[in-house]
C-alpha cells in the first residue's frame, strides 16, 4: 500500500444521489405482483420502475383521498344521470 495516492486525474462518479436506489425486501401478494407487471408492460417498463412511479406520482398528489373521491364520484354520477 503507498503512503500516498494521486487522484488529480481521477474521474468523478457520474451518480447523482437521486439515482441512488435502495436495496428493501418486502412482502406483496402475488396478485398484487400480477397487477404491477401487467401495468408496467402497458406502459413500457418493469414492474419496480411502474411500482416507483406509482408510488411517487401518488405522494406527490397535492390532493387528499377525500377530495380525489369527491371528483370521481362528481363525474360517475355525472355520466349516470
Amino acid at each position: 500500500m503507498k503512503d500516498e495516492y494521486d487522484f488529480s486525474k481521477g474521474i468523478k462518479a457520474g451518480r447523482v444521489i437521486k439515482d441512488i436506489k435502495i436495496t428493501k425486501t418486502f412482502r406483496l401478494d402475488p396478485d398484487i405482483i400480477g397487477w404491477l407487471e401487467r401495468e408496467g408492460e402497458k406502459q413500457g417498463m418493469g414492474y419496480q420502475t411502474y411500482l416507483n412511479w406509482f408510488l411517487r406520482k401518488s405522494m406527490d398528489s397535492t390532493e387528499s383521498f377525500e377530495e380525489r373521491l369527491a371528483k370521481l364520484e362528481k363525474i360517475v354520477l355525472k355520466k349516470k344521470a
